[in-house]
Protein backbone atom coordinates (compact mmCIF):
# COMPACT_ATOMS: atom_id res chain seq x y z
CA UNK A 1 0.00 0.00 0.00
CA UNK A 2 1.16 3.64 -0.82
CA UNK A 3 2.96 4.95 2.71
CA UNK A 4 0.05 7.50 2.68
CA UNK A 5 -2.42 4.82 3.21
CA UNK A 6 0.08 3.30 5.80
CA UNK A 7 -1.17 5.28 8.77
CA UNK A 8 -2.26 4.34 12.03
CA UNK A 9 -4.51 4.84 14.99
CA UNK A 10 -2.45 4.25 18.64
CA UNK A 11 -4.02 4.25 22.33
CA UNK A 12 -2.19 3.61 25.10
CA UNK A 13 -3.02 2.62 28.44
CA UNK A 14 -0.98 1.94 31.53
CA UNK A 15 -3.08 -1.11 34.01
CA UNK A 16 -0.04 -0.78 36.26
CA UNK A 17 2.86 1.30 36.59
CA UNK A 18 4.84 -2.25 35.39
CA UNK A 19 2.56 -2.72 32.31
CA UNK A 20 2.43 -0.59 28.91
CA UNK A 21 0.12 -1.29 26.16
CA UNK A 22 0.44 0.29 22.67
CA UNK A 23 -2.38 -0.72 20.41
CA UNK A 24 -1.94 0.11 15.96
CA UNK A 25 -3.55 -0.76 13.01
CA UNK A 26 -1.39 -0.98 10.11
CA UNK A 27 -3.15 -1.10 6.33
CA UNK A 28 -1.51 -4.46 5.51
CA UNK A 29 -2.09 -8.05 5.32
CA UNK A 30 -1.78 -9.87 9.05
CA UNK A 31 0.38 -12.36 7.50
CA UNK A 32 2.99 -9.25 5.93
CA UNK A 33 3.15 -7.86 9.47
CA UNK A 34 3.79 -10.69 11.25
CA UNK A 35 6.73 -11.66 8.69
CA UNK A 36 8.16 -8.03 9.60
CA UNK A 37 9.01 -9.24 13.33
CA UNK A 38 9.94 -12.31 12.58
CA UNK A 39 11.63 -12.69 9.08
CA UNK A 40 14.95 -11.61 8.77
CA UNK A 41 14.76 -10.47 5.27
CA UNK A 42 12.07 -7.54 6.95
CA UNK A 43 13.80 -7.02 10.26
CA UNK A 44 16.72 -5.62 8.71
CA UNK A 45 15.07 -3.16 7.33
CA UNK A 46 13.86 -1.54 10.43
CA UNK A 47 14.32 -3.97 13.36
CA UNK A 48 12.44 -2.21 15.72
CA UNK A 49 14.45 0.75 16.17
CA UNK A 50 13.50 3.88 17.08
CA UNK A 51 13.28 6.60 14.17
CA UNK A 52 16.67 8.29 13.84
CA UNK A 53 18.34 4.95 15.13
CA UNK A 54 20.66 2.84 12.80
CA UNK A 55 20.86 -0.95 13.48
CA UNK A 56 24.95 -1.35 13.22
CA UNK A 57 24.97 -4.88 14.29
CA UNK A 58 22.32 -8.10 14.47
CA UNK A 59 22.20 -11.79 15.20
CA UNK A 60 19.13 -13.96 15.72
CA UNK A 61 17.52 -17.47 16.20
CA UNK A 62 13.90 -16.76 15.29
CA UNK A 63 11.96 -19.80 16.96
CA UNK A 64 11.07 -20.78 19.92
CA UNK A 65 13.69 -21.01 22.64
CA UNK A 66 16.06 -19.44 20.16
CA UNK A 67 17.68 -15.69 20.65
CA UNK A 68 18.32 -11.91 19.18
CA UNK A 69 20.56 -9.65 19.99
CA UNK A 70 21.02 -6.12 18.51
CA UNK A 71 23.40 -2.59 18.60
CA UNK A 72 20.93 0.63 18.18
CA UNK A 73 23.27 3.36 17.49
CA UNK A 74 21.50 6.87 18.70
CA UNK A 75 21.78 9.63 15.91
CA UNK A 76 24.35 11.21 18.84
CA UNK A 77 26.31 8.47 17.99
CA UNK A 78 25.57 6.40 20.99
CA UNK A 79 25.70 2.21 21.01
CA UNK A 80 22.74 0.48 22.73
CA UNK A 81 22.43 -3.30 23.16
CA UNK A 82 19.47 -5.13 23.66
CA UNK A 83 18.67 -8.56 23.64
CA UNK A 84 16.39 -11.22 24.78
CA UNK A 85 14.45 -15.15 23.87
CA UNK A 86 11.71 -15.99 21.53
CA UNK A 87 9.06 -17.80 24.45
CA UNK A 88 6.53 -18.37 22.14
CA UNK A 89 5.63 -17.77 18.17
CA UNK A 90 2.64 -18.83 16.11
CA UNK A 91 2.03 -17.27 13.02
CA UNK A 92 0.59 -15.35 12.34
CA UNK A 93 -1.05 -14.35 15.67
CA UNK A 94 1.00 -14.21 18.27
CA UNK A 95 4.60 -13.54 19.35
CA UNK A 96 6.12 -13.74 22.59
CA UNK A 97 9.43 -12.89 24.22
CA UNK A 98 11.78 -11.46 26.90
CA UNK A 99 13.48 -7.95 26.63
CA UNK A 100 16.66 -6.40 27.72
CA UNK A 101 18.44 -3.63 27.67
CA UNK A 102 22.63 -3.88 28.19
CA UNK A 103 24.73 -1.08 29.69
CA UNK A 104 27.97 -0.04 28.24
CA UNK A 105 29.64 -2.51 30.02
CA UNK A 106 27.19 -4.93 28.74
CA UNK A 107 25.60 -5.31 32.06
CA UNK A 108 22.02 -6.42 31.61
CA UNK A 109 19.39 -4.15 32.84
CA UNK A 110 15.77 -4.77 34.37
CA UNK A 111 14.16 -7.52 31.85
CA UNK A 112 10.95 -7.58 30.30
CA UNK A 113 8.40 -9.53 28.32
CA UNK A 114 6.79 -8.61 25.68
CA UNK A 115 3.74 -9.73 23.88
CA UNK A 116 2.19 -8.55 20.58
CA UNK A 117 -0.64 -9.83 19.01
CA UNK A 118 -1.92 -9.82 15.20
CA UNK A 119 -5.59 -9.38 14.57
CA UNK A 120 -7.12 -9.75 11.24
CA UNK A 121 -9.24 -6.28 10.72
CA UNK A 122 -10.94 -6.39 7.09
CA UNK A 123 -7.79 -6.77 5.41
CA UNK A 124 -5.99 -4.58 7.93
CA UNK A 125 -3.93 -5.94 10.68
CA UNK A 126 -4.32 -4.68 14.42
CA UNK A 127 -1.20 -5.28 16.41
CA UNK A 128 -1.17 -5.01 19.99
CA UNK A 129 1.97 -4.82 21.87
CA UNK A 130 2.12 -5.12 25.82
CA UNK A 131 5.23 -5.17 27.60
CA UNK A 132 5.32 -6.63 31.65
CA UNK A 133 7.88 -6.56 34.48
CA UNK A 134 8.90 -2.52 34.54
CA UNK A 135 10.86 -1.86 37.24
CA UNK A 136 9.82 2.32 37.32
CA UNK A 137 7.00 4.51 35.84
CA UNK A 138 10.48 6.36 33.82
CA UNK A 139 11.22 3.31 32.18
CA UNK A 140 7.69 1.93 31.23
CA UNK A 141 7.20 5.64 29.51
CA UNK A 142 10.71 5.47 28.10
CA UNK A 143 9.70 2.38 26.57
CA UNK A 144 6.56 3.68 25.26
CA UNK A 145 7.94 6.29 23.09
CA UNK A 146 10.89 4.30 21.21
CA UNK A 147 8.47 1.70 20.94
CA UNK A 148 6.02 4.14 19.25
CA UNK A 149 8.79 6.00 16.87
CA UNK A 150 9.45 2.30 15.86
CA UNK A 151 6.57 1.47 14.68
CA UNK A 152 6.55 4.56 12.65
CA UNK A 153 9.47 3.38 11.01
CA UNK A 154 7.56 0.17 10.64
CA UNK A 155 4.44 2.28 8.57
CA UNK A 156 6.64 3.47 6.19
CA UNK A 157 8.46 0.10 5.89
CA UNK A 158 5.14 -1.13 5.10
CA UNK A 159 4.46 1.58 2.68
CA UNK A 160 7.49 0.81 0.49
CA UNK A 161 6.90 -2.75 0.35
CA UNK A 162 4.23 -2.20 -1.63
CA UNK A 163 5.78 -0.21 -3.98
CA UNK A 164 8.88 -2.61 -4.12
CA UNK A 165 9.57 -6.26 -5.45
CA UNK A 166 11.90 -8.26 -2.81
CA UNK A 167 13.91 -11.28 -4.27
CA UNK A 168 16.17 -13.27 -2.23
CA UNK A 169 18.51 -16.22 -2.78
CA UNK A 170 20.70 -18.30 -1.11
CA UNK A 171 24.09 -19.14 -2.74
CA UNK A 172 26.64 -22.01 -2.11
CA UNK A 173 29.41 -19.35 -2.31
CA UNK A 174 31.43 -16.92 0.09
CA UNK A 175 29.95 -13.47 0.08
CA UNK A 176 33.20 -11.77 -1.46
CA UNK A 177 32.81 -13.57 -4.25
CA UNK A 178 28.94 -13.18 -4.75
CA UNK A 179 29.79 -9.08 -4.27
CA UNK A 180 32.63 -9.16 -6.99
CA UNK A 181 29.92 -10.68 -9.24
CA UNK A 182 27.87 -8.13 -9.15
CA UNK A 183 30.24 -5.34 -9.27
CA UNK A 184 33.16 -6.54 -11.00
CA UNK A 185 33.30 -5.60 -14.88
CA UNK A 186 34.70 -9.14 -15.95
CA UNK A 187 31.77 -10.67 -14.37
CA UNK A 188 28.71 -8.73 -13.97
CA UNK A 189 28.06 -8.50 -17.87
CA UNK A 190 28.23 -12.57 -18.54
CA UNK A 191 25.44 -13.03 -16.44
CA UNK A 192 23.31 -9.90 -16.46
CA UNK A 193 19.41 -9.61 -16.94
CA UNK A 194 16.39 -12.95 -16.90
CA UNK A 195 17.53 -15.83 -19.41
CA UNK A 196 18.00 -15.51 -23.13
CA UNK A 197 19.37 -12.02 -22.15
CA UNK A 198 22.85 -10.50 -22.98
CA UNK A 199 24.77 -7.39 -22.34
CA UNK A 200 26.81 -4.96 -23.97
CA UNK A 201 29.19 -2.19 -21.16
CA UNK A 202 30.07 0.74 -22.66
CA UNK A 203 30.84 2.18 -19.37
CA UNK A 204 31.39 0.80 -15.87
CA UNK A 205 32.58 2.87 -12.80
CA UNK A 206 31.68 1.42 -9.76
CA UNK A 207 32.33 3.84 -6.72
CA UNK A 208 29.54 6.10 -5.52
CA UNK A 209 28.29 8.45 -8.12
CA UNK A 210 29.94 6.43 -11.14
CA UNK A 211 27.92 4.89 -13.71
CA UNK A 212 27.51 1.95 -15.29
CA UNK A 213 25.70 2.51 -19.17
CA UNK A 214 25.07 -0.82 -20.89
CA UNK A 215 22.72 -2.27 -23.73
CA UNK A 216 20.95 -5.43 -23.33
CA UNK A 217 19.94 -7.28 -26.10
CA UNK A 218 16.74 -8.99 -25.78
CA UNK A 219 16.20 -13.10 -27.61
CA UNK A 220 14.00 -11.45 -29.48
CA UNK A 221 16.59 -8.90 -31.37
CA UNK A 222 15.27 -5.94 -29.27
CA UNK A 223 17.67 -3.49 -27.48
CA UNK A 224 17.44 -1.44 -24.62
CA UNK A 225 19.69 1.05 -23.06
CA UNK A 226 20.10 0.77 -19.25
CA UNK A 227 21.64 3.49 -16.70
CA UNK A 228 23.38 2.84 -13.17
CA UNK A 229 24.03 4.68 -11.37
CA UNK A 230 26.24 4.03 -7.66
CA UNK A 231 24.58 5.51 -4.98
CA UNK A 232 26.26 3.60 -1.79
CA UNK A 233 28.79 0.84 -1.81
CA UNK A 234 30.38 -1.21 1.28
CA UNK A 235 31.77 -4.17 0.33
CA UNK A 236 31.05 -6.55 0.57
CA UNK A 237 27.18 -6.11 2.56
CA UNK A 238 25.54 -3.75 0.51
CA UNK A 239 24.77 -1.90 -3.00
CA UNK A 240 22.47 0.85 -3.49
CA UNK A 241 21.70 2.38 -6.79
CA UNK A 242 19.10 4.20 -9.03
CA UNK A 243 18.17 2.41 -12.04
CA UNK A 244 17.24 5.08 -14.47
CA UNK A 245 16.84 8.90 -14.12
CA UNK A 246 14.41 10.15 -11.09
CA UNK A 247 11.90 11.06 -12.49
CA UNK A 248 12.06 9.46 -16.13
CA UNK A 249 9.72 6.72 -16.89
CA UNK A 250 10.95 3.13 -15.73
CA UNK A 251 12.92 4.56 -12.84
CA UNK A 252 13.35 2.34 -9.63
CA UNK A 253 16.12 2.04 -7.09
CA UNK A 254 17.84 -1.15 -5.95
CA UNK A 255 19.33 -2.24 -2.86
CA UNK A 256 21.00 -5.51 -2.64
CA UNK A 257 22.30 -7.03 0.73
CA UNK A 258 24.64 -9.89 1.23
CA UNK A 259 24.85 -11.78 4.45
CA UNK A 260 27.20 -14.59 5.84
CA UNK A 261 24.87 -17.85 6.35
CA UNK A 262 27.96 -19.96 7.27
CA UNK A 263 30.19 -20.48 4.38
CA UNK A 264 26.67 -19.29 2.08
CA UNK A 265 25.76 -16.13 1.07
CA UNK A 266 21.77 -14.99 1.82
CA UNK A 267 21.37 -12.01 -1.39
CA UNK A 268 18.35 -9.93 -1.04
CA UNK A 269 17.40 -7.72 -4.14
CA UNK A 270 15.08 -5.27 -3.32
CA UNK A 271 13.94 -2.85 -6.17
CA UNK A 272 11.45 0.15 -5.13
CA UNK A 273 9.50 1.98 -7.45
CA UNK A 274 8.27 5.80 -6.85
CA UNK A 275 5.01 4.11 -6.80
CA UNK A 276 2.64 1.33 -6.15
CA UNK A 277 1.06 1.51 -9.74
CA UNK A 278 4.19 1.30 -11.47
CA UNK A 279 5.43 -1.49 -9.20
CA UNK A 280 2.28 -3.24 -10.28
CA UNK A 281 2.56 -2.25 -13.94
CA UNK A 282 6.02 -3.62 -14.61
CA UNK A 283 4.98 -6.77 -12.83
CA UNK A 284 1.99 -7.27 -15.06
CA UNK A 285 3.54 -5.70 -18.37
CA UNK A 286 6.90 -7.05 -18.37
CA UNK A 287 6.64 -9.78 -15.50
CA UNK A 288 9.00 -8.40 -13.46
CA UNK A 289 8.97 -10.93 -10.53
CA UNK A 290 10.05 -13.63 -12.83
CA UNK A 291 12.42 -11.72 -14.50
CA UNK A 292 14.18 -10.81 -11.24
CA UNK A 293 14.29 -14.18 -11.02
CA UNK A 294 16.02 -15.17 -13.61
CA UNK A 295 18.42 -12.75 -12.97
CA UNK A 296 19.14 -14.61 -9.68
CA UNK A 297 19.20 -17.98 -11.35
CA UNK A 298 21.59 -16.82 -14.14
CA UNK A 299 23.85 -15.55 -11.29
CA UNK A 300 23.95 -18.71 -9.82
CA UNK A 301 25.11 -19.96 -13.08
CA UNK A 302 27.82 -17.30 -13.56
CA UNK A 303 29.10 -17.77 -9.71
CA UNK A 304 29.53 -21.93 -10.20
CA UNK A 305 31.79 -21.42 -13.11
CA UNK A 306 33.55 -18.77 -10.93
CA UNK A 307 34.23 -21.37 -8.61
CA UNK A 308 35.19 -24.16 -11.13
CA UNK A 309 38.09 -24.81 -12.75
CA UNK A 310 38.05 -27.51 -16.19
CA UNK A 311 40.97 -28.83 -17.22
CA UNK A 312 41.56 -31.28 -19.65
CA UNK A 313 44.50 -33.51 -20.99
CA UNK A 314 45.38 -35.97 -23.65
CA UNK A 315 47.94 -38.90 -22.83
CA UNK A 316 49.37 -41.04 -24.91
CA UNK A 317 48.87 -44.03 -22.81
CA UNK A 318 46.22 -46.32 -22.78
CA UNK A 319 43.24 -45.33 -19.54
CA UNK A 320 44.16 -48.43 -17.17
CA UNK A 321 47.78 -46.60 -17.27
CA UNK A 322 46.70 -43.21 -16.24
CA UNK A 323 44.15 -44.34 -14.03
CA UNK A 324 46.79 -46.09 -12.29
CA UNK A 325 48.90 -43.57 -11.69
CA UNK A 326 45.84 -42.04 -9.65
CA UNK A 327 44.93 -44.57 -7.46
CA UNK A 328 48.61 -46.40 -7.04
CA UNK A 329 50.55 -44.38 -4.05
CA UNK A 330 53.68 -45.12 -5.30
CA UNK A 331 52.91 -43.66 -8.92
CA UNK A 332 51.01 -41.20 -7.20
CA UNK A 333 53.90 -40.08 -5.20
CA UNK A 334 56.07 -39.68 -7.89
CA UNK A 335 54.19 -36.70 -10.14
CA UNK A 336 51.43 -35.08 -7.45
CA UNK A 337 52.03 -31.49 -7.48
CA UNK A 338 53.37 -28.21 -9.18
CA UNK A 339 56.99 -28.87 -10.46
CA UNK A 340 59.97 -29.10 -7.99
CA UNK A 341 57.28 -30.19 -5.44
CA UNK A 342 58.04 -33.50 -3.45
CA UNK A 343 55.67 -35.67 -1.65
CA UNK A 344 57.16 -37.39 1.63
CA UNK A 345 53.56 -38.52 2.65
CA UNK A 346 51.32 -40.03 0.08
CA UNK A 347 48.35 -42.04 1.45
CA UNK A 348 45.45 -43.16 -0.44
CA UNK A 349 43.08 -45.82 0.36
CA UNK A 350 41.35 -46.40 -2.80
CA UNK A 351 37.81 -47.34 -1.96
CA UNK A 352 34.75 -45.25 -1.41
CA UNK A 353 34.93 -43.25 2.22
CA UNK A 354 38.62 -43.85 1.70
CA UNK A 355 40.94 -41.40 3.07
CA UNK A 356 43.80 -39.37 1.42
CA UNK A 357 46.52 -37.84 3.18
CA UNK A 358 49.30 -35.65 0.82
CA UNK A 359 52.20 -33.74 1.99
CA UNK A 360 53.64 -31.50 -0.33
CA UNK A 361 56.84 -30.14 0.21
CA UNK A 362 58.39 -27.10 -1.68
CA UNK A 363 61.24 -26.24 -3.38
CA UNK A 364 62.29 -24.07 -0.09
CA UNK A 365 61.24 -26.70 2.14
CA UNK A 366 57.64 -25.48 3.15
CA UNK A 367 55.24 -28.57 3.39
CA UNK A 368 51.47 -28.38 2.85
CA UNK A 369 49.59 -30.85 3.76
CA UNK A 370 46.25 -31.82 2.28
CA UNK A 371 43.52 -34.34 3.37
CA UNK A 372 40.66 -35.44 1.07
CA UNK A 373 37.91 -38.36 0.77
CA UNK A 374 37.06 -40.78 -1.91
CA UNK A 375 33.38 -40.26 -2.99
CA UNK A 376 33.14 -42.89 -6.37
CA UNK A 377 35.21 -44.88 -7.71
CA UNK A 378 34.65 -46.38 -11.56
CA UNK A 379 37.59 -48.25 -12.93
CA UNK A 380 39.32 -46.93 -14.81
CA UNK A 381 36.38 -44.34 -15.86
CA UNK A 382 36.13 -41.65 -13.49
CA UNK A 383 37.30 -40.72 -9.56
CA UNK A 384 35.49 -38.50 -7.62
CA UNK A 385 37.21 -37.24 -4.03
CA UNK A 386 37.54 -34.00 -1.94
CA UNK A 387 40.60 -32.35 -1.03
CA UNK A 388 41.94 -29.60 1.68
CA UNK A 389 44.13 -27.64 2.34
CA UNK A 390 45.04 -27.53 6.18
CA UNK A 391 46.42 -24.30 7.50
CA UNK A 392 49.00 -23.89 10.19
CA UNK A 393 46.92 -25.45 12.92
CA UNK A 394 45.16 -28.37 11.20
CA UNK A 395 42.05 -26.53 10.24
CA UNK A 396 40.78 -26.85 6.16
CA UNK A 397 41.44 -23.54 3.94
CA UNK A 398 38.73 -24.80 1.55
CA UNK A 399 37.23 -27.72 0.19
CA UNK A 400 37.42 -29.12 -3.51
CA UNK A 401 35.14 -31.36 -4.89
CA UNK A 402 37.39 -33.13 -7.79
CA UNK A 403 35.68 -35.13 -10.68
CA UNK A 404 38.67 -36.82 -12.61
CA UNK A 405 36.89 -38.78 -15.96
CA UNK A 406 39.78 -41.11 -18.14
CA UNK A 407 38.06 -41.50 -21.80
CA UNK A 408 39.75 -43.66 -24.17
CA UNK A 409 40.44 -42.67 -27.44
CA UNK A 410 42.75 -44.68 -29.84
CA UNK A 411 44.58 -45.87 -27.31
CA UNK A 412 45.47 -42.44 -26.29
CA UNK A 413 43.32 -41.30 -23.28
CA UNK A 414 41.09 -37.60 -23.10
CA UNK A 415 41.88 -36.80 -18.71
CA UNK A 416 38.99 -33.97 -17.87
CA UNK A 417 39.34 -32.86 -14.10
CA UNK A 418 36.73 -30.31 -13.03
CA UNK A 419 37.47 -29.01 -9.62
CA UNK A 420 34.87 -27.23 -7.94
CA UNK A 421 35.67 -24.83 -4.77
CA UNK A 422 33.35 -24.72 -1.95
CA UNK A 423 33.47 -24.09 2.58
CA UNK A 424 36.08 -21.32 1.56
CA UNK A 425 36.84 -18.71 4.12
CA UNK A 426 37.18 -15.63 1.68
CA UNK A 427 37.24 -15.14 -1.82
CA UNK A 428 37.47 -18.47 -4.15
CA UNK A 429 39.33 -16.84 -7.00
CA UNK A 430 42.78 -16.44 -5.90
CA UNK A 431 42.56 -20.58 -4.93
CA UNK A 432 41.19 -21.08 -8.53
CA UNK A 433 44.17 -19.25 -9.86
CA UNK A 434 46.49 -20.82 -7.93
CA UNK A 435 44.65 -24.48 -8.66
CA UNK A 436 44.80 -23.62 -12.76
CA UNK A 437 48.37 -23.03 -12.19
CA UNK A 438 48.94 -26.15 -10.19
CA UNK A 439 47.07 -28.91 -12.18
CA UNK A 440 48.49 -27.94 -14.91
CA UNK A 441 52.44 -28.27 -14.12
CA UNK A 442 50.91 -31.75 -12.12
CA UNK A 443 49.79 -33.00 -15.25
CA UNK A 444 53.03 -32.21 -16.71
CA UNK A 445 54.54 -34.16 -14.35
CA UNK A 446 51.88 -36.53 -15.04
CA UNK A 447 52.66 -36.99 -18.81
CA UNK A 448 56.80 -37.28 -18.01
CA UNK A 449 55.67 -40.33 -15.70
CA UNK A 450 53.65 -41.96 -18.02
CA UNK A 451 56.72 -41.97 -20.67
CA UNK A 452 59.05 -42.79 -18.35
Amino acid sequence: MPASHAKASATVTTPSDQEMVITRVFDAPRELVFACWTETEHLRHWQGAPRGFTVTSSESDIRPGGFFRICMRSPEGVDRWLEGGYREIVKPERLVYTHVWLDANQKRGQETLVTITFAERDGKTELTLRQTGFASVEARDGHGYGWRSALDVLVDYLGQTARSIVVTRVFDAPRTLVFDAWTDAKHVGRWWGPKGFTTTTHQIDVRPGGVWRFTMHGPDGADYPNKITYLEIVKPERLVYDNGDQGEPGYFQSTVTFAEEGMKTRLSLRMLFPTAGERDAVVKKYNALEGANQHLDRLGEQLEKMQTLTTTRIFDAPREVVFQAWTDPKKLQRWWGPKGFTNPVCEVDVRPGGAIRIHMRAPDGTVYPMVGVFHEIVVPERLVFTSSALDGNGHPLFEVLNTVTFAAEGGKTKLTVRASVSKVKGDAAPHLAGMEQGWSMALDRLAEELGA
